[in-house]
């Protein structure tokens, strides 16, 4: 490895480190959203530098990874707690499987537009009486319980009633790989939306469940669980967990930052640049 390698590995993991820190960030700052899932980081070393290989009865020389990269990252969709809410349009999902349960949403009224998932079930009326979230999305129905999108959650008199949502005519869409088939949205990071190779269709493979009266719903085998009414999923991101990985991040950068500095001094103590 030459002097200036050095230099140029630990600059890229200060941008490694750059993205780790603000994915804490947004854990932190998403820990007190409704539905909001936790982001988790996957590091990767850069290329191992073998100096002489190993030649029984003799050790080799090998220099383990010198940079940091980021192989991936990953949205953590476990269960997040569910509390009490006083208005009848808030609801939220309590899974039975690890398979999550997501509301329905669309973009257009008819369901003609794009369809979107999320956890975060604090909706309200919309002065046409139908059941929106904050962004103006419709909430989609499954009146017959037969998987197929047939309407937005207000249009039929039934469909609400004494200010009780209907549970069983809610569209409920259970994702059993949601690590590879959804990404976060233009909406945010509690709205999803299927990748650009699935098909952006909501009713592939029974995955809308069928609900009953009391908000217990099974996808065809794919999950199941209840929706709750008066009720919301809190956030799965933990200030707790989140403080001191912050911690450890801003630590790893500060030395980082001291290797570069190291480095440049060799080079200019190579180059004979530096002070005399």
């Amino acid at each position: 490895m030459g002097l200036g390698d050095l230099s140029f590995a630990a600059v890229a993991s200060l941008r490694s480190i750059d993205n780790w820190i603000a994915t804490i960030n947004s854990n932190m700052a998403g820990s007190g959203r409704v539905g909001y899932k936790a982001t988790q980081v996957k590091f990767v070393g850069g290329a191992v530098t073998t100096e002489r290989p190993i030649s029984s009865p003799r050790l080799g020389i090998s220099v383990a990874e010198q940079s940091l990269s980021i192989a991936q990252t990953s949205i953590n969709y476990s269960q997040g707690a569910v509390t009490a809410s006083t208005d009848f349009t808030h609801l939220a999902i309590q899974r039975t499987t690890a398979a999550p349960g997501m509301f329905v949403l669309n973009s257009e009224e008819d369901g003609s537009g794009d369809f979107f998932f999320t956890f975060d079930g604090e909706f309200f009326l919309n002065t046409q009486g139908q059941l929106v979230n904050s962004d103006g999305l419709y909430v989609m129905s499954d009146r017959d319980g037969n998987g197929v999108v047939d309407g937005v959650i207000g249009d039929d008199p039934a469909d609400i009633v004494n200010d009780q949502i209907a549970l069983n005519r809610l569209a409920v869409y259970v994702e059993p790989t949601p690590q590879l088939l959804l990404r976060f949205s233009r909406f945010g990071a509690t709205i999803f939306e299927r990748v650009e190779d699935a098909p952006n269709d909501p009713l592939d493979a029974n995955k809308v469940a069928a609900i009953d009266a009391i908000g217990n719903y099974n996808a065809a085998g794919q999950g199941s669980g209840r929706v709750i009414p008066f009720a919301l999923e809190s956030s799965n991101a933990s200030l707790t967990a989140a403080v001191p990985e912050l911690a450890l991040a801003q630590k790893m950068y500060s030395a980082i930052s001291k290797v570069i500095q190291v480095a440049f001094a060799n080079i200019d103590t190579a180059l004979q640049l530096g002070p005399r």
